[in-house]
C-alpha cells in the first residue's frame, strides 16, 4: 500500500539518555535498530528537551511552545485544551492522527488533536496517584518516581511492569499498522505517535537481558574533591534523594538494568520496523525517533533529569525519510520545540501564532539557514517547588552552555567543544566574563524570570482553588478508558509486580 504525502511516525521513549546508544557511540550497548535508523537519516548531536521532566517537555513538543508559555510546569499540570497541537496540524493537512503508548496527558482531555487512541495513561495511575503513598521496600509506584530516593534502593534483575507495558504497547502499535495497510479502498497517510515507557525506572530489568550487561557497565563515581567542586544545585538535589544513604553497589546495578531496559526499548522499535517492511509501508514512512528527556546515569554524581547536563537536557533525535538522502549527522543545537514548526513546513499548514521553534527542513536538506547559525539559541528550563522557590533555565548558543539556577542566583558556563564534559565550569572565570555578560540577558528576553512558575502556579489556583490542578489530575485518571483486553498491569504497577528477584 502506498499513500503520498509519505506517512509520518513518531517514536517517543522516556528517559532515554543519548549517551547510552550505538549510534551515539556508546560500544556496550545494543541498540541495533535505532543504529540503522541513524545510518540510513539524519542523527542530530545537539538536540535538547524544553525542560527535561516527562509532562512540560511533551507539552512542549506537541505545541512548540516553551512550557511556561503553554503553563505546564509540572507533572501535574494539564494542557489548555485550545492549545493546538501536532496532531491538529497533521489533521488539518489531511492525515489520520493516532496515538499508542505513553504520551503522558493530564485532566480529562486524553487526545488533544488526536482522532484515535488506543489505551489510557500507564504510567500516570502507576507513579503519580501513589505520589502521597508511605515509603516502601515494594512499593513500585514509588520506585518509578524520580523524586524519591526508592529507584536507587531497589534495582537489579527482576519483573518490571513498565517492560510488561511496552511490550502491549508494541504489539498494539504492529497490529494497529497491519490493519491500517489492509484498509479497503483510499485511505489518508497516518500520522502515528507511539510512546513507549523505558528506559525510565525502576531500574529493575528481566534477569536475562540483566545479565548481559552484568559486570559490562559501571556507573561514574566522584571524588571527594570533585564533589566540592560541584554547584550547590547539584548537591542540593544529592541530598534531595539520599545518594549518600544508597549502598554503593546499587549504583552499578542501576547503571546495568538501564542498559538492559534500553536494549528491550531498541528490541520494541526493531518490531514497529519489521512490520513497516511486513507491509511495504516502510518505504512510505517519514521515521522520527527520540526522547522527552534524558538520565543522568551518575554522570556528575546525579541521577535522573532535571538538570541541565547534556545527560539529562539532550536527548537523541534520529530522522530516516525513505525517499531522501539526509545529512549523516547534524551537529546544530535545536531543540525539540522545533517539531511544530518543522511539521507545519512540512504539511504546507499555516502555523499556529507564537511558536518558540524554527523548523529543522533546511538543516535536513542540508542548507546553511540564515538565522539558524552560530548565533541562534536554543533553551531548556526546570523548576522543583519542592526545595526552591525559584526557576532555572538554560541557554546555549554555539559551543556555549548557559544554566542559571534561580535559588542560588548564580551561573554554569561550558564551552562544549572543549569540554564536552562539562567538567570546568568557567561561569567565575573573569576571562569568560563577557561570555557570561553576553548570554545571560538572553535568559530573560522572551518574558521568562526565575519566579514566573509561582505567578503561574497562584494563578491557577485563584482561579481554581488551592491544589485543584492536581485534583484534576486524579480524577481525570479513573475516568481514562481503558480497552476491554487491557492487562491488569495497565492499572497501575501496584497490581502487577515489580520487584528484584536476585
Amino acid at each position: 500500500m502506498t499513500t503520498s504525502p509519505p506517512n509520518i511516525l513518531l517514536i517517543c521513549s522516556d528517559q532515554h539518555t543519548a549517551r547510552v546508544t550505538g549510534a551515539y557511540g556508546d560500544r556496550v550497548v545494543e541498540t541495533p535498530n535505532l543504529d540503522a535508523l541513524a545510518a540510513e537519516g539524519s542523527r542530530f548531536d545537539a538536540c535538547y528537551c524544553n525542560y527535561p521532566l516527562c509532562v512540560p517537555s511533551r507539552m512542549s513538543y506537541l505545541t512548540g511552545r516553551f512550557p511556561f508559555k503553554c503553563e505546564v510546569t509540572g507533572n501535574g499540570s494539564i494542557l489548555d485544551s485550545r492549545q493546538p497541537t501536532l496532531a491538529h496540524v497533521a489533521v488539518r493537512a489531511g492525515y489520520h492522527s493516532a496515538l499508542i503508548g505513553k504520551m503522558h496527558f493530564v485532566g480529562q482531555d486524553q487526545h488533544h488533536g488526536y482522532l484515535e487512541r488506543t489505551e489510557g495513561e500507564v504510567h500516570s495511575w502507576s507513579t503519580h496517584l501513589a505520589a502521597d503513598a508511605k515509603p516502601s521496600a515494594l512499593n513500585p509506584a514509588l520506585l518509578a518516581n524520580c523524586s524519591r530516593p526508592e529507584p536507587l534502593l531497589h534495582v537489579g534483575a527482576g519483573d518490571n511492569a513498565y517492560v510488561d507495558a511496552d511490550a502491549y504497547v508494541r504489539d498494539t502499535a504492529c497490529g494497529w499498522l497491519r490493519r491500517y495497510a489492509q484498509t479497503p479502498g483510499e485511505t489518508p497517510p497516518f500520522f502515528l505517535t507511539v510512546g513507549f515507557i523505558l528506559p525510565h525506572c525502576p531500574f529493575i530489568a528481566p534477569p536475562e537481558i540483566y545479565k548481559k550487561y552484568e559486570g559490562r557497565v559501571r556507573a561514574p563515581t566522584l571524588s571527594a574533591e570533585e564533589k566540592t567542586r560541584l554547584h550547590p544545585v547539584h548537591r542540593s538535589n544529592s541530598d534531595f534523594i539520599k545518594l549518600n544513604e544508597m549502598p554503593p553497589e546499587n549504583f552499578d546495578k542501576a547503571a546495568v538494568a538501564y542498559y538492559a531496559l534500553t536494549d528491550i526499548l531498541d528490541q520494541n522499535i526493531g518490531a514497529i520496523l519489521d512490520t513497516l517492511r511486513e507491509t511495504s509501508m516502510l518505504d512510505n514512512t517519514i521515521i522520527v525517533y527520540f526522547s522527552d528527556h534524558g538520565e543522568m546515569l551518575g554522570q556528575h554524581g546525579r541521577w535522573h533529569k532535571e538538570s541541565f547536563y547534556e545527560d539529562s537536557a539532550r536527548v537523541p533525535l534520529i530522522v530516516r525519510h525513505p525517499q531522501k538522502k539526509l545529512p549523516p549527522v547534524i551537529s546544530q543545537p535545536v531543540s525539540l520545540v522545533d517539531f511544530m514548526p518543522t511539521l507545519c513546513e512540512l504539511t504546507g499548514v499555516k502555523p499556529p501564532p507564537n511558536l518558540d521553534g524554527q523548523s529543522l527542513l533546511p538543516l535536513l536538506r542540508g542548507e546553511t539557514v540564515p538565522g539558524r547559525n552560530v548565533k541562534s539559541e536554543v533553551y531548556s528550563y526546570w523548576e522543583r517547588g519542592n526545595w526552591t522557590a525559584s526557576g532555572n533555565r538554560m541557554v546555549r548558543r554555539g559551543p556555549w552552555k548557559l544554566s542559571y539556577y534561580g535559588a542560588f542566583d548564580s551561573c554554569e558556563l561550558f564551552n562544549l567543544e572543549t569540554d564536552p564534559e562539562e567538567k570546568n565550569n568557567l561561569a567565575d572565570a573573569p576571562e569568560f566574563a563577557s561570555v557570561v555578560a553576553e548570554l545571560k540577558p538572553l535568559l530573560y528576553d522572551d518574558g521568562w524570570h526565575p519566579t514566573l512558575m509561582l505567578e503561574i502556579r497562584e494563578r491557577l489556583e485563584n482561579t481554581m482553588g488551592a491544589g485543584s490542578n492536581q485534583h484534576e489530575y486524579a480524577v481525570a485518571l479513573r475516568r481514562d478508558p481503558l480497552p476491554k483486553d487491557a492487562p491488569e498491569y495497565w492499572r497501575g504497577m501496584g497490581d502487577h509486580p515489580t520487584r528484584v528477584v536476585e
